[in-house]
């Protein structure tokens, strides 16, 4: 069993001397592949501030580029003037129960934060709430999604391609050039993506793309 996940049973099991153990540790195990299924980061933080659970996406987002890191079993800013904003934000949500929205970096790596009180604490030695934080999503559509999309809506592999770009925001002439086309060819694909999905704009594709429930790729961090 992963360490993450042995935190998680010892924080969330009852400690009562009818426990029976085995219908919790299936709840809880099942709560952590929940959490791991959902495509935007999740990082569970228990009142004293410490982690309980990060998801899969949350291990993938959390990298150097990233203004946030886990430093043991932590979250933290990478930048000072972070810190104080993200200490603010989560001391609100354990002791007065207040949700917020934090942004955090600059440039590039400005990224935004969520982040809720839940109705318990998670901890045995400190009173309070339970944290959720959710990071922002690094990409509007999730590949797998915009692939099982274009399966079911029969798109060639190119028009696949070019609705993956499109859901990427970019525009006609960059999509040319990435896939070394003509800008008319990728128009064409436009038009055939249009009518095969019946939209009527490039707009109303990608939202309909991006309003698809996620797929969360296999490929996952192996258990530690």
């Amino acid at each position: 069993m992963n360490t993450e996940l042995a935190h998680l049973e010892s924080e969330l099991a009852y400690q009562g001397p009818e426990r029976r153990g085995t219908e919790s540790a299936g709840l809880v195990r099942l709560m952590a592949c929940v959490l791991d299924e959902v495509d935007y980061g999740l990082v569970l933080l228990s009142a004293d501030g410490l982690l309980v659970h990060a998801n899969h996406a949350a291990r993938r987002e959390l990298g150097p580029g990233h203004p946030l890191e886990l430093r043991g079993r932590r979250l933290r800013a990478r930048h000072r003037q972070d810190q104080l904003a993200l200490t603010d934000a989560l001391e609100g949500a354990r002791h007065r129960g207040a949700r917020s929205l934090v942004n955090l970096g600059g440039g590039d790596e400005r990224t935004g934060l969520s982040i809720v009180p839940l109705p318990l604490a998670l901890s045995r030695r400190h009173a309070g709430n339970a944290t959720l934080v959710t990071l922002q999503r690094t990409q509007l559509v999730e590949k797998l999604s915009a692939g099982a999309y274009a399966r079911a809506r029969g798109l060639s592999r190119r028009e696949e391609q070019v609705l993956t770009a499109l859901c990427e925001g970019l525009r006609p002439n960059q999509i040319a050039e990435r896939l070394g086309v003509a800008v008319a060819t990728v128009r064409s694909h436009v038009h055939n993506l249009k009518e095969k999905t019946h939209c009527r704009s490039m707009v109303e594709l990608v939202k309909q793309v991006a309003l698809l429930p996620p797929l969360v790729t296999a490929l996952k961090t192996a258990p530690r």
